[in-house]
């Protein structure tokens, strides 16, 4: 019996029997707003020799790029926190802004060598650079606004860079 097929009103009520199903996920656990971007980001970076960090805590609403919130408050001030998880180091960063200058502060946990390059993400795109110190901090006195990304170069070179996914300064 089971090698029969359907008929088309047992087809239908499949169909909507899984559509229920569908919608009733959908409420009691919705996918993240930022998945797909979370997906792309991943699979964008399977081609650039170099490796994703892992977001694991933001406040406010400093979670990817707040666009929505930029394009209606293009001067918003304040200051923002994330924390990415690398192998075998986490990163905190502070982002602050007042009027349209920024300053972004980081502390790689525990403290290691490494270069860190801040990179724009929009048409002209800029990159600067420091060195973590040797108590793991590091800082971008002045920063471009805008969609930006970190990345990580551990010393001595021959690993694959470290990068964040891209954030909003």
């Amino acid at each position: 019996m089971a090698d029969e097929p359907l008929t088309p009103e047992e087809s239908a009520a499949d169909a909507e029997l899984l559509d229920a199903i569908s919608d009733l996920w959908d409420v009691l656990d919705p996918p993240p707003e930022d998945l797909s971007e979370g997906v792309l980001a991943r699979i964008e970076t399977n081609d650039l020799d170099a490796e994703l960090l892992t977001l694991v805590e933001w406040d406010k609403e400093l979670s990817g790029v707040r666009s929505v919130t930029m394009l209606r408050a293009p001067d918003e001030v304040g200051t923002w926190s994330l924390e990415y998880l690398g192998p075998g180091f986490r990163v905190q960063v502070r982002i602050s802004r007042s009027a349209r200058q920024a300053r972004l502060d980081g502390w790689v946990l525990p403290a290691q060598p490494m270069t860190v390059h801040l990179t724009s993400m929009g048409k002209n795109s800029t990159s600067d650079e420091t060195r973590v110190s040797d108590s793991g901090r590091f800082e971008f006195p002045v920063t471009p606004t805008g969609a930006c990304r970190l990345t990580f170069i551990s010393d001595p070179s021959g690993s694959r860079p470290l990068v964040t996914p891209p954030f909003w300064i």
